[in-house]
């Protein structure tokens, strides 16, 4: 089981700057925090941590195992996805572009081109028997190719 998490060092510098921006703000409006002039500023600061506070607080988890893929978002529990290895046409390592093939990281893609990924640019490429394509990233691609060299026979090639 691989367990990612959101750790980009621009992510961080931007938390920070908006944090400083903020408790610089409510400094200067408060005569050095003794005296709340502006309490707007003390909600924006709330406002702006918890966002910031869940998403370094997010993972993704991915399992790969004798019954298939599963992969999710914690702690969002509508993220949950389970390929098995019976609806897969195809299940394969391969680089990717997060930008450009699925505008970032996150949750990503509609339609039939979907993607779960947190950094890096090296994900796990799942193509089920209906088309749909689905894309996991990894940080461990090695172990991760190798779990998946260990169930490839589960993958049933349909004649075309």
């Amino acid at each position: 089981m691989e367990k990612q998490r959101f750790n980009q060092w621009w992510l961080y510098a931007i938390y920070i700057l908006v944090l400083v921006v903020l408790i610089a703000g409510i400094y200067k409006n408060s005569d050095g925090f003794t005296n709340f002039h502006s309490p707007v500023l003390v909600l924006m600061l709330l406002v702006a941590s918890i966002p910031m506070g869940f998403i370094l607080y997010m993972q993704l988890e991915t399992r790969i195992d004798n019954e298939g893929i599963t992969v999710k978002f914690i702690p969002l529990g509508f993220s949950k996805k389970f390929f098995s290895w019976k609806e897969m046409d195809k299940c394969f390592l391969r680089k990717y572009k997060p930008l450009v093939e699925y505008g970032g990281y996150g949750i990503r893609g509609i339609g039939r081109k979907k993607a779960y990924n947190v950094s890096g640019n090296i994900g796990i490429q799942i193509v089920t028997r209906d088309n749909k394509s689905f894309l996991i990233g990894t940080m461990q691609p090695e172990e991760a190719q190798a779990v998946i060299k260990t169930y490839e026979h589960k993958i049933i090639t349909q004649p075309n």
